[in-house]
């Protein structure tokens, strides 16, 4: 069990508090015509977001609640996912070098 819930609460906070002053600022900068429609639209988007499993998890860890590890299942699958994806950033890359190679070949010539 994690017993690190108040960090995340206090990490969101922070979070939230940055993200209210830069959006402060610039409502300031680019007027009324920035800042209702943004500010609306942040509103909604958090109001969603609190209502669902994210608001609920914060809500547990407020309470203090313990909150539980994910199962090995999911772990395993998280570690299967990143090795899956590591290999499809070695392709990108050697894709990206012979593709390079051959656009100077090309324009060698």
């Amino acid at each position: 069990m994690r017993r690190d819930g108040p960090v995340v609460v206090l990490g969101l906070l922070g979070t939230s508090v940055l993200a209210m002053l830069i959006h402060g600022v610039l409502a300031v900068k680019l007027g009324i015509a920035y800042a209702i429609p943004t500010t609306i639209v942040a509103a909604i988007a958090a109001g969603v977001a609190l209502r669902g499993p994210l608001g609920q998890a914060l809500a547990r860890v407020l309470h203090g609640e313990s909150v539980d590890l994910p199962p090995e299942q999911v772990l395993g699958e998280l570690d299967d996912l990143r090795t899956r994806l590591a290999e499809l950033e070695e392709r990108a890359d050697f894709s990206e070098r012979l593709l390079a190679a051959q656009r100077e070949e090309a324009e060698k010539k």
